[in-house]
């Protein structure tokens, strides 16, 4: 017998690229890891009051609908890699089983649409909520020196579905495997970046929304404009100049953000290869140790060709 209220232990997030934008796949979908999800669809109500009705409030109306919302995932040596591919586009693949697989991606692609359900099988009258013509627009997520590695990724869709069944029954799945806190790096200029304490990056694909004039308030689709990274590196305050004679300079400087597994090929890498810093005025609160907080925004390099890669080593052949 099913059970009666929600939970979100049994939830279930399935997702695919779609050949076409808008339209929902058959089949072939993923069965993907959350943490949580604020996806959904809102068509909320506008008001527009007349005079000579009376006292009494009118009817409201229905303003277009706006399907969007954040997924909260891991940074994992697999599945992380079908989240890059909605991000960036396909990546460039190489290696092979025995070596261990190398996917490239890089900013400034075109960029696929995905279809996504949201279900909850195990309640006695199950809900799927299928969500079409997803694009990813957003991805951040914080270093620290413990903890899990997480991430959150932006979502906007074209518009939900509720249905009593799911899509495919029978999913793809990624076995699971977690970067943490602890194997993180931040690298500037090829070298260890000293006395890091915290770091944060967000990518932003800038998606723009194609608001046309449709009788079922959907819209007709999302383009990806100008790609955009940003994030800011927290260190103790000492004699290490890396940053701040780049600053005083006005200089970029190269910048990497990266995890590994010890004892394994499995790695992700973040490399920014023109970040500039603005120069902030250092603060003393209190006798303890001075920390400084670095804020920085990242551009298009020439030479590379890119604002930002990412690289994923795993044993995934494609995605």
């Amino acid at each position: 017998m099913g059970k009666t209220r929600a939970y979100g232990a049994d939830c279930v997030l399935l997702a695919a690229f779609e050949a076409g934008y808008g339209v929902l796949p058959a089949d072939g979908y993923t069965r993907l890891s959350f943490k949580e999800c604020s996806l959904g669809a809102e068509r909320p109500l506008g008001y527009d009051p007349l005079l000579g009705q009376g006292r009494d409030a009118q009817d409201p109306y229905y303003e277009a609908v706006k399907d969007e919302g954040d997924v909260g995932i891991p940074l994992d040596t697999r599945a992380l890699g079908f989240w890059l591919k909605g991000l960036f586009g396909a990546p460039a693949t190489t290696g092979d089983a025995d070596t261990g697989f190398t996917h490239v991606f890089t900013s400034g692609l075109d960029l696929p649409s995905l279809a996504l359900e949201i279900g909850h099988a195990k309640l006695a009258t199950p809900k799927f909520f299928r969500h079409a013509g997803a694009k990813l627009d957003k991805l951040a997520f914080d270093m620290a020196r413990s903890g899990a590695a997480n991430a959150t990724i932006s979502v906007v869709a074209q518009g939900e579905v509720e249905t009593t069944s799911t899509i495919d029954a029978t999913p793809a799945s990624f076995p699971l495997k977690r970067f943490s806190q602890g194997s993180g790096t931040i690298r500037v200029g090829g070298g260890q970046l000293a006395n890091v304490v915290g770091g944060k990056l967000s990518f932003s694909n800038n998606l723009e929304r194609v608001e046309t004039i449709r009788a079922d308030g959907l819209i007709d689709g999302v383009d990806e404009t100008e790609a955009t990274a940003e994030g800011s590196v927290d260190i103790r305050f000492g004699t290490d100049t890396t940053l701040t004679a780049a600053i005083a300079t006005e200089s970029p400087v190269e910048m990497e953000y990266g995890f590994t597994i010890p004892g394994s090929a499995f790695a992700l890498t973040f490399h920014l290869p023109r970040v500039f810093l603005p120069k902030k005025k250092q603060e003393i609160k209190g006798p303890g140790g001075i920390q400084a907080s670095y804020d920085w925004r990242a551009a298009r390099d020439p030479g590379t060709g890119y604002l930002l890669r990412v690289t994923l080593v795993n044993d995934v052949a494609g995605y």
